[in-house]
């Protein structure tokens, strides 16, 4: 017996080949994207076996290890890409110290890397200093961190992984910071946006944070402290998305302008420039923050406004 096979017409025969095409581009192309500044836990789930995957748990080790880690995650210890310079407390380190520690922890430029932390803005400020050298559209924050892994029953492990190094080389974004000198020519400026992450009473004044410096804020900054976008501690996420877009349209914030962050020392405000590259903002981060800006009797300051 002969079977006749119904003959495809050679146009749709084209366009299935074409469909076909599309789609596995489609899809290639969303795995390259990744999961863009914060990845949720089912993300990594489904993609921590990736061979391009390197998942970071940012600590101090000087504090302890922890006793319980993601399965497969490398150590980067915080106290190397936030250092103490010129009197100031958690610096950015130098741009060699920085490549160096990033390859230690198997970092190259085609690594697609995922980092969590205990608390949210550790992991922050190493998203932070990857956008910096270039690579934060490959890096990613794990949203709620262990606390939100181990909610999902998400494997665990007691020691960290070791693996070969990186061959990371950094496209420094000179742009990324802006200087004291910067924000006081900025002050009136109507498309600058001032994010000051610190809780209230540091931002009025009423605790300046340290014993050597004035209390209060910034001219002209919004108070929106940083752990006020999660849920809660025990399950530190980002709130909804609406939520978290309708404070910083509180805030001023503009599409069309730049969002500048700063806290006390530079870790708190890590979150906050997270969530503003989150939220597609041009964000940018002042470093030494209050623990200069508050230290220097020429720049000037407001105090015992909840937000001015």
């Amino acid at each position: 017996m002969i079977i006749r096979l119904r003959t495809v017409p050679r146009c749709a025969l084209i366009a299935l080949v074409v469909s076909t095409v599309t789609l596995a581009t489609i899809v290639d192309v969303v795995h390259a994207q990744g999961p863009g500044v914060l990845a949720s836990v089912d993300w990594l789930a489904e993609n921590i076996n990736d061979p391009n995957l390197v998942l970071l748990h940012v600590g101090m080790a000087h504090r302890g290890l922890p006793t319980e880690v993601i399965k497969g995650a490398r150590f980067l210890e915080y106290t190397e890409i936030a250092v103490e310079r010129d009197g100031l407390s958690t610096e950015l380190a130098t741009e060699q110290e920085l490549v160096a520690t990033f390859r230690r922890v198997g970092i190259s430029n085609d690594s697609r890397v995922v980092v969590y932390a205990d608390i949210g803005h550790i992991a922050a400020r190493a998203f932070m200093t990857l956008d910096y050298l270039g690579h934060g559209d490959r890096t990613s924050v794990l949203d709620g961190g262990l606390f939100a892994w181990k909610d999902i029953a998400g494997e665990l492990d007691t020691e960290f992984a070791n693996g070969p190094a990186g061959t990371f080389e950094a496209r420094v974004r000179s742009d990324l910071f802006v200087s004291a000198d910067w924000i006081q020519e900025h002050l009136n400026d109507p498309s600058v946006t001032l994010i000051d992450a610190r809780p209230e009473d540091e931002y009025t004044g009423t605790r300046p944070g340290r014993d050597n410096l004035r209390g209060g804020h910034i001219p002209g900054a919004y108070n929106l402290y940083w752990a006020d976008l999660t849920r809660s501690e025990t399950m530190p996420t980002l709130k909804e998305i609406d939520e978290v877009r309708a404070l910083f349209d509180e805030a001023g914030a503009s599409k069309n302008g730049t969002v500048v962050n700063y806290c006390l020392i530079g870790m708190r405000a890590s979150y906050t420039y997270m969530v503003s590259r989150h939220l597609g903002f041009n964000a940018r981060f002042y470093d030494p923050s209050w623990n200069e800006w508050g230290a220097r009797e020429d720049l000037p300051m407001v105090s015992g406004l909840k937000r001015n």
